[in-house]
């Protein structure tokens, strides 16, 4: 009997997962993408009718982008807290690579992998999936189109 509830309940936490990361992965697309576009938006709205960039305004897009990196990872961070709860934080202690022992304490697959952590790694590789179909098809040629002699 306890088997047919559990095959009948993974159709629903198999939804609940693809729901879950397909409206996580939009979310971190939006964000990968919407800060710089709107550092850039206010950069454009300070500057006027100035067409060129200076250095004061490369400052602010810089500086601007880096904070609301800063503040989503922050923001990430305090989501993973959440999702994993202050028992499983004391239980489990969690090394970055260079942090750990030869020994093999460590065997990978062992722990259960971090949906923020995955979240960034898939949205970095998109990123780069969508930068070389722009570079390569869409971007143009940098160099000047008439011959030199």
């Amino acid at each position: 009997m306890r088997k047919v509830a559990h095959r009948a309940d993974r159709p629903l936490r198999l939804t609940r997962g693809l729901v879950s990361g397909t409206s996580g992965l939009l979310l971190a697309l939006v964000v990968a993408l919407g800060i710089p576009l709107v550092w850039v938006w206010i950069a454009s709205q300070v500057a006027g009718t100035r067409r060129d960039v200076s250095p004061s305004l490369a400052v602010m897009i810089t500086t601007g982008i880096l904070v609301s990196y800063w503040l989503a990872l922050v923001i990430g961070g305090w989501v993973r807290g959440l999702l994993t709860g202050a028992e499983d934080r004391r239980a489990q202690t969690r090394r970055m690579s260079w942090d750990r022992s030869f020994r093999g304490d460590y065997k990978p697959g062992q722990g259960g992998t971090d949906p923020v952590e995955v979240l960034f790694v898939a949205v970095a590789v998109i990123a780069l999936i969508l930068f070389e179909i722009w570079f390569f098809f869409f971007a143009g040629s940098p160099l000047p189109n008439q011959p030199l002699f």
